[in-house]
This record gives structure tokens, C-alpha cells and sequence, in this order.
């Protein structure tokens, strides 16, 4: 004849797993918080509420630089917005970073909503009106 033995989970174990969950959930409020914070403070976030404001700003000059596989554009337009975007083969935009500017005689000051346009061109730039040439400072 077998004889078989069940053993009842002592209070150790139940006392562990109720930790271990209240640990996983802790940790599951956590990363929650961090991406709702990091998505609230994104260059995409902040540029939402003016999205509307610069797609009816027209543009007021605009400037080209020509290459291979990218161009490059740098469009200034009304309500002190500013778009540099580049498109491959002359199709859709492939990169694009808007932002705000202001500006004191032929220098403008750039404010990118993402600051990896920042890292591209700087911070001021210089309009040659004459030339029709716009020059980025770092």
C-alpha cells in the first residue's frame, strides 16, 4: 500500500510570494512612472500644443542645400517657427525638427522642440539676405 503525504505551504512561503508581488508591483509602478514622465517631457509632447500654430504659419524664406542622397531645407515662417527637414531623392521627409526663433537684425536665436537639431546646426544662425545665404554657428 502507498502512502501519500501532502504537506500544507508553511507561512514562510505564502509570506515570501506575498513579498515577491508586492515587490514586482513596485516595481511595475515604477517603470509606469518613468515613461509617463518621459513621454510628458518629450520634444514631441511640447510641440504638440503649437503644432496646430506652425502648419497654418506660412513660410517666409526658405533655403537649399543640395547633395547626393540628402537634401537639406531650412524654412523660416510666420509666428517666429522654423523647420530644418531633409528628404531623401526628393520624396517624403525623412528627418524633420522644428522649432521657434527670435530674432535681433540678421541673427536669429534657435529654440528646437528636439534638441538633436541642435546638435546638427547650433543654436544661432546668420541670414545673408544679399547673398541669400543663412550660416549656422555652434
Amino acid at each position: 500500500m502507498e502512502c501519500i503525504v501532502l504537506e500544507l505551504p508553511n507561512k514562510l512561503t505564502f509570506a515570501a510570494i506575498h513579498h515577491q508581488m508586492l515587490f514586482m508591483k513596485y516595481i511595475f509602478l515604477f517603470t509606469f512612472a518613468l515613461i509617463l514622465f518621459e513621454t510628458a517631457c518629450s520634444p514631441q509632447h511640447s510641440f504638440k500644443k503649437d503644432k496646430a500654430s506652425f502648419e497654418a504659419s506660412k513660410v517666409i524664406m526658405s533655403f537649399t542645400s543640395v547633395a547626393d542622397l540628402n537634401d537639406s531645407y531650412f524654412d523660416i515662417k510666420e509666428n517666429n517657427f522654423f523647420e530644418f527637414y531633409r528628404q531623401l531623392f526628393d520624396s517624403v521627409k525623412n528627418t524633420s525638427y522644428p522649432g521657434r526663433y527670435t530674432q535681433n537684425g540678421d541673427t536669429i536665436m534657435l529654440n528646437f522642440y528636439d534638441k538633436k537639431g541642435e546638435t546638427l546646426l547650433g543654436k544661432k544662425a546668420v541670414i545673408k539676405k544679399r547673398d541669400k545665404e543663412i550660416l549656422f554657428l555652434k
